[in-house]
């Protein structure tokens, strides 16, 4: 019976910890949801004790029956005692747990969960002996248990614009297609310059309140929040994504626990590392107080971390050996195949009067127009425009080769354009395409070449206010 008690109250807390309002946030705090179970477990006997009526005297959790626990719930408001128990378990914290309970068990572990308005307080305490006490610990208690997974760490890297961060996005849609399932069990960070181990991990905060003088606390950071969830529910995978991992200083950003990142067969990491912050910060939920008893953390096989980098931004920092060896690393190339129909219009900005083949004709790229040409592919569009774009990056190259400059002096393979370079409003703007995808070619990848050398104002007086033909923009 106890297992029955135990996986009934285990369900009804994972339904709550689901429970998240539209902007992604828990609506029940750990405390909250021990504040409920305990008055459904322990409050009907102190209702019994001070009623002469019979009425359900045990644990709420021992009702699984929708039906059972009906007559119980109005049994139990209908005794005179039970508006000074439910006052004593602090501002009506009983009834709502049981509305709730009762919600649950009619609706169901995918139903959304009613609104609830109280906060969780004791005003006074029970009266209970140390024999209701460990009773009440040893059908309360959570076990962990670890189940061997192989858990993802994987870095997708590549040129701006492949579609890394929408692989990712669609990978986490397939795991959790239920948006707020997938936001319990997703977590995004995006690293920059000055993200810091504090920000990422946790540290001592400082706070100021109108009704307080300052005050420090313990402000957890994404990744331990998402570890705690991890160990508090060891059969379903969870996933902490950092866009732009090399925009940050990651070996920092991580500190101490870097050396989690190596993982055993099972999935759990190879190495545990003691940090004392993340053990008190995980002890304040009973459920996992006696987890961390040898005082060192590591990472379960159920978390998982996946990362992006864009290959353009690799001087920012410079993600070492050491820590990329501990990722597997999958790169994104440049392809236009299977993109969004409206990726591929032929949208105004890309109009004009001479023929693709006719206008490149005795250029670098009159050999690679003739063959998107013949592979029915050469349109007057944003593809055509990108891929012309990457072509005639080989050609200087190869130019360059030939005069006998190093690789020092060649364009860089990291700053062709990706199909998602532009965005789905930007791919029919000719002024947004100009100031983006114009601008960034002079700026960073034709300055040193016979392409692009107007000036960027007779650029925008030629191509944007008197809408020319960008396509001449690939000619000497």
């Amino acid at each position: 019976m106890k297992s029955v008690i135990v996986t009934k109250e285990q369900e009804f807390r994972d339904w709550l910890r689901s429970q998240m309002t539209p902007d992604g946030i828990r609506r029940f705090t750990d405390n909250t949801i021990i504040a409920y179970c305990h008055a459904l477990r322990t409050l009907c006997p102190e209702i019994a004790a001070h009623t002469k009526e019979s009425v359900y005297s045990s644990n709420l959790f021992l009702l699984s029956s929708a039906l059972e626990y009906d007559a119980a719930y109005e049994e139990l408001i209908a005794s005179p005692a039970f508006l000074a128990v439910n006052e004593a378990s602090g501002n009506n914290v009983l009834l709502t747990g049981m509305d709730l309970y009762r919600f649950f068990l009619h609706n169901g572990k995918g139903s959304q969960a009613p609104e609830v308005y109280t906060p969780i307080y004791r005003s006074k305490p029970f009266s209970r002996t140390a024999e209701e006490d460990s009773e009440e610990k040893k059908e309360s208690e959570f076990f962990y248990v670890e189940i061997p997974m192989t858990p993802i760490q994987k870095i997708y890297y590549g040129v701006p614009g492949t579609g890394k961060s929408f692989r990712v996005r669609n990978f986490l849609n397939t795991q959790y297609p239920d948006p707020h399932r997938r936001d319990a069990h997703c977590r995004r960070v995006i690293f920059h310059p000055t993200y810091t181990y504090e920000d990422f991990v946790g540290g001592v905060r400082a706070r100021l309140s109108p009704d307080k003088e300052l005050y420090y606390v313990y402000a957890a950071g994404p990744f331990t929040l998402l570890l705690k969830e991890a160990f508090l529910h060891s059969d379903e995978t969870f996933y902490l994504v950092i866009e732009e991992i090399n925009r940050g200083n990651a070996p920092a950003i991580f500190g101490d626990l870097f050396q989690l990142l190596d993982r055993q067969e099972s999935g759990r990491s190879m190495y545990a590392v003691q940090n004392n912050d993340l053990i008190a910060y995980f002890s304040r939920d009973p459920a996992l107080k006696g987890l961390f008893s040898g005082g060192k953390v590591w990472l379960p096989p159920n978390f998982n971390i996946i990362a992006t980098m864009n290959t353009a931004d690799e001087n920012i920092f410079v993600l070492d050996n050491a820590f990329k060896r501990r990722f597997a690393m999958e790169y994104i190339g440049i392809s236009f195949e299977g993109l969004p129909e409206r990726w591929t219009r032929n949208y105004p900005v890309f109009a004009g009067a001479t023929p693709l083949t006719t206008l490149f004709e005795g250029t670098d790229l009159e050999d690679y127009v003739s063959l998107l040409d013949r592979q029915g592919v050469l349109s007057r569009n944003w593809p055509t425009f990108a891929l012309l774009v990457n072509r005639l990056i080989d050609c200087v190259n190869a130019q360059k080769r030939a005069s006998g400059l190093t690789a020092d002096a060649l364009i860089a393979e990291n700053k062709k354009l990706g199909p998602f370079f532009l965005s789905e409003s930007e791919v029919s703007d000719r002024h947004a395409l100009i100031n983006k995808v114009i601008f960034y070619l002079k700026q960073d990848v034709f300055f040193a070449s016979q392409y692009m050398t107007p000036s960027f104002e007779e650029i925008c007086a030629c191509y944007d206010r008197k809408e020319g033909d960008l396509f001449r923009l690939l000619l000497h």
